[in-house]
């Protein structure tokens, strides 16, 4: 094959990469002057219409997927018996060689790594596309250290049901043992749960060296993933953190109901564990007997608290009866649509509401701080107590908030979460943070304001200056919002405002344009604007301009204009002397036109014109 020109414009230059189904060559493509990868079918898998879907699938799906951590398709085609599908050539080596060649990678190298590959997952599961091949095998790692998900030649759209094993393959397990789920290992359908277990054993390899399963067969290690729990990454590697292990652990779980739902959701939990090394923020879905016990337990608790209201109602209700059975002959016989007005002060709220409903009136709630009254209780009302109040007339009862104040610690050193729980404790109502460069663990308060150790109101804005870490600017460029949104979170940014522009070669409600430069450092936490292509309305012109003679002056000039839908629109009109003009027309739709040219009120001419 070497020299071979393919389709009359691939010159395959070298073997790049082989594998059971096909052979991967660096080619030279001569129309667009550039490196390309090629995927050959092997020849002996021509006639195999197994192979040949299979290689077809794998086509179909690189063809839905767009992604800077994805080798993405260039071209797909047959050059006489020969199938072949053109990707960008990746300069580099696979993870597996790197992993070879190194051993066990820092578990920061291997954090920024994963997080990428979990962009391309989750890219490739929001486009309908489980890999079901996820392995260090097929992920390409670049001279700049880029990293790229490639080999989508077993994976699934999800609307195809297709289990870890396919008819035609004579049962044999699709994907990697050594990497794929326990599900895959069942034969049972694999889901976007399944390729995150996997990334969860490449994460497992990357960090340690070896992967979580090995054995003498490949069924002995089919089994493993079945049955065996896999050791803590920490009995093999020093250095490797507690949160760490958490998440690649939560990832390993043969129950897919505890497994990380969604990539974005592994992608966050790791994110943490450069902060949080220490762990204790991994959580795990409760089984459905747990939520139901909650649930239970729930519902007794608030039976006993209605059976505890309903009691102190009862007592109240009984003493405003006693008031009112006091004044019963006063109030029947001089008004039937008023009330005393009683002291609610120092009641809580839902008793002095229920007192003043059993009495017929309204009760409206405003709420407000109080030196002298707990929360919960209120502290005035809009009408005195002795007043006679009408029944359609609204009384505001003010209910405490607690004090105004509160005594503001100094939260110097500690993580920015803990220190956001404690003022929310507090009751304080707005926190911000800011983030900078420092010698403090990333994630660390390192500044206040405003100033510590003193009193302060709880409506003050809180400022904690945090320690945060630089960040590479992704390309945002070409991906929809959701996903431009997706990539951001992952990265540790937030998107922020975000407006339409044209771009003629855009994809209408892809992004065009982004406020941060790519590759610009910047601060983790920080927000990022997008630009979003707007979709444009086609216009079609004819192929010269109208003609229109026009004999006398001061002549009142109507051009009406009915396309081939059968609309019929104004195109101009005005007042023109004698003359020959053009008049320039457009239209949304193409196909010949009818023009109608009326002069003072008397249709003079009609003329076809044809739009293109």
């Amino acid at each position: 094959m070497i020299g071979h020109v393919i389709s009359g414009r691939y010159v395959v230059q070298a073997v790049v990469g082989t594998g059971g189904m096909a052979v991967v060559y660096r080619a030279f493509d001569k129309k667009k002057n550039r490196i390309v990868a090629i995927k050959v079918l092997r020849p002996e898998y021509e006639s195999d219409e197994e192979f040949v879907r299979r290689f077809s699938r794998e086509a179909e799906a690189a063809s839905k997927v767009s992604h800077e951590n994805i080798v993405n398709m260039l071209d797909v085609g047959i050059d006489g018996d020969m199938r072949y599908i053109v990707m960008e050539y990746v300069d580099g080596q696979t993870l597996k060689e790197m992993i070879r060649q190194r051993g066990a990678i820092h578990p920061d190298t291997a954090i920024r790594m994963a997080i990428r590959i979990l962009a391309a997952v989750d890219h490739a599961h929001r486009n309908g596309i489980v890999h079901r091949d996820i392995k260090p095998q097929n992920i390409m790692v670049d001279n700049q250290g880029r990293v790229k998900v490639a080999d989508f030649g077993i994976a699934r759209l999800k609307a195809a049901q297709t289990t870890a094993t396919e008819e035609g393959s004579n049962g044999s397990v699709l994907g990697s043992v050594h990497y794929f789920s326990p599900e895959q290992a069942r034969g049972e359908v694999a889901d976007e749960k399944s390729d995150l277990y996997s990334v969860g054993v490449v994460m497992y390899e990357m960090l340690t060296g070896q992967v979580p399963f090995d054995g003498e067969t490949s069924v002995s290690v089919a089994l493993k993933h079945v049955s065996e729990e896999p050791k803590s990454m920490r009995d093999h590697q020093e250095g490797i953190s507690k949160a760490l292990d958490e998440v690649v652990m939560r990832a390993l779980c043969k129950d897919a109901s505890k497994r990380y739902q969604t990539a974005a959701e592994m992608a966050a939990d790791l994110r943490k564990t450069i902060s949080h090394p220490q762990g204790g923020f991994v959580t795990y879905p409760k089984d459905p007997e747990e939520v139901e016990r909650e649930k239970e337990e729930r519902r007794r608790r608030r039976a006993r608290d209605r059976r505890r209201l309903r009691k102190t109602v009862i007592a109240v209700v009984s003493v405003v009866v006693v008031l009112l059975i006091a004044a019963g002959i006063w109030y029947f016989t001089n008004t039937s649509n008023t009330y005393v007005m009683p002291d609610l002060v120092g009641q809580e709220q839902l008793l002095a509401q229920d007192a003043l409903e059993q009495l017929g009136g309204v009760a409206e709630i405003e709420y407000g701080y109080s030196e002298d009254f707990e929360e919960g209780i209120v502290f005035a009302q809009s009408r005195r107590n002795g007043a006679r109040v009408k029944t359609a007339v609204p009384v505001t009862l003010t209910v405490s908030l607690g004090s105004q104040w509160y005594y503001l610690l100094d939260y110097t050193g500690q993580p920015l979460e803990e220190a956001e729980e404690a003022l929310r404790a507090l009751g304080v109502e707005s926190m911000e943070a800011l983030y900078v460069e420092s010698d403090a663990p990333v994630g660390t308060v390192v500044a206040v304001s405003p100033e510590v150790d003193t009193t302060q109101a709880k409506d003050t804005p809180v400022i904690f200056t945090v320690s945060g870490q630089r960040i590479l600017m992704p390309s945002l460029t070409g991906l929809t919002l959701e996903e431009a949104q997706s990539l951001l979170e992952a990265e540790g940014l937030a998107l922020g405002a975000v407006s339409e522009g044209e771009a003629p070669d855009a994809v209408p409600g892809t992004v065009v344009a982004q406020s941060v430069e790519v590759n610009s450092e910047l601060m983790a936490g920080a927000t990022v604007d997008v630009t979003v292509s707007q979709g444009r309305e086609a216009v079609f012109y004819p192929a010269s301009k109208l003609s229109v003679v026009v004999p006398l002056n001061g002549s009142n000039v109507l051009l009406t204009m009915t396309a081939p839908s059968g609309t019929t629109q104004e195109v101009y009109h005005g007042v023109l002397n004698a003359g020959t003009y053009r008049i320039a027309l457009t239209s949304a739709e193409t196909g010949e036109h009818t023009v109608r040219i009326s002069m003072d009120g008397v249709e003079m001419e009609t003329q076809t014109v044809m739009f293109e």
